[in-house]
C-alpha cells in the first residue's frame, strides 16, 4: 500500500508549511489510532447474528509466505489475518484459528515485532490452543503488539497500513455476512431485525474509512505519490468507497424516518463491490 516520508525544504518560507504539515500528520495520526476498535468487537457482532461461519470470507492463511518478501505487503495482510482470526475465534473454528495465527505470527516478525515477544505469544498460544477464551486473550496481545507497541517508532507507518487493512477486512466480513444471510428462512422484517446491528456497524464505518484515508495520505509523499506501492490505486479506491457512503445520505434518511431504505440488498452490493476491490488488491501476491 503506502510507505514513504514527506519531504520538506529548508527554506524559511517553507518552514511554516513544515509545521502545518507536521500538525496535520499528528492530528491524522491521533485520530487514526483513536479509531481502532477492540479486536473482537466486530467479530462478536457477526457471531451474534446466528449466521453460519463462512470460511469463504477468509483470506487463505497458506498464502502468507508470498507476503513476507515485502514489509508493506506483510503489514497489510497482517491486518487482514488479524480480522480473520477474531472472526474465527468468535465462531470457535480452531482449525482456521491455528493456521491464521501461524500466518499472523510470521508476518508480525516481518514488520519488526520483537522476536522475544513473538516467542512468548507463540508459547502462550500453544499452551492454550484448546481453550478458546485463552486463545482470544493471546490474539488481543498480538493485536496490541502490532499497534500500540509500534506506535511512535520508525515502523509506525507499517502499523497504519496493517490497521487500515484490518478495518477493511472487518467491513468485508460484515458485508459478506449480510449478503450471505438466508433470504428464505425468515420474513423480511424479521431478517432485517436480526441484521440491523450489522447494518449499523457497516454504516458507522464511513467515519473510520475517512480517518484511514486521511492517515494514509499523511504518510505519503505528495511530491512523488508513485513512490509508495499502489498509492494512486488506493487513493482512488478509498475516494470511491467514501463517495458511495456520501451518496447514501445516511443522516438525512434517518432524520426523515427512511432508515429502512439503507438496509437493502442494493446498498450492501454497492458497498461490497468497492470494499472487495480494495481487499483484492491487498491480498494479491503482486
Amino acid at each position: 500500500m503506502l510507505l514513504g516520508a514527506i519531504t520538506f525544504s529548508c527554506q524559511k518560507k517553507e518552514s511554516s508549511d513544515e509545521a502545518a504539515t507536521s500538525t496535520s500528520f499528528e492530528n491524522e495520526r491521533n485520530a487514526f489510532f483513536s479509531s481502532l476498535g477492540a479486536p473482537a468487537e466486530v467479530a462478536a457482532q457477526l457471531q451474534a447474528t446466528a449466521a453460519d461461519f463462512n470460511a469463504g470470507l477468509l483470506n487463505n492463511a497458506q498464502t502468507y509466505a508470498s507476503y513476507t518478501t515485502n514489509e508493506v505487503k506483510a503489514a497489510a495482510n497482517l491486518g487482514i489475518y488479524l480480522a480473520d482470526l477474531n472472526y474465527s475465534i468468535a465462531f470457535t473454528q480452531s482449525a482456521y484459528v491455528n493456521d491464521l495465527f501461524t500466518a499472523s505470527h510470521q508476518l508480525s516478525q516481518t514488520i519488526g515485532i520483537e522476536q522475544s515477544v513473538l516467542d512468548f505469544l507463540m508459547k502462550r498460544y500453544t499452551d492454550n490452543i484448546n481453550q478458546n477464551d485463552s486463545v482470544k486473550a493471546v490474539i488481543e496481545d498480538l493485536f496490541a503488539s502490532s499497534t500500540a507497541d509500534l506506535k511512535g517508532t520508525e515502523r509506525e507507518t507499517l502499523v497504519g497500513i496493517a490497521m487500515s487493512a484490518y478495518q477493511i477486512e472487518n467491513l468485508h466480513l460484515a458485508l459478506g455476512t449480510i449478503e450471505a444471510f438466508p433470504k428464505d428462512m425468515l420474513p423480511d422484517d424479521a431478517r432485517i431485525q436480526i441484521l440491523m446491528p450489522l447494518f449499523r456497524v457497516v454504516l458507522a464505518q464511513r467515519q473510520n474509512i475517512e480517518i484511514i484515508y486521511g492517515f494514509l495520505k499523511s504518510i505519503s509523499d505528495p511530491n512523488n505519490p508513485n513512490k509508495n506501492p499502489n498509492y494512486p490505486y488506493y487513493a482512488n479506491a478509498f475516494e470511491e468507497l467514501i463517495g458511495v457512503y456520501k451518496n447514501l445520505n445516511v443522516e438525512e434518511k434517518i432524520a426523515n424516518n427512511q432508515g429502512m431504505e439503507l438496509m437493502s440488498d442494493e446498498v450492501v452490493k454497492q458497498l461490497n463491490s468497492k470494499v472487495d476491490a480494495i481487499r483484492a488488491k491487498i491480498i494479491s501476491a503482486e
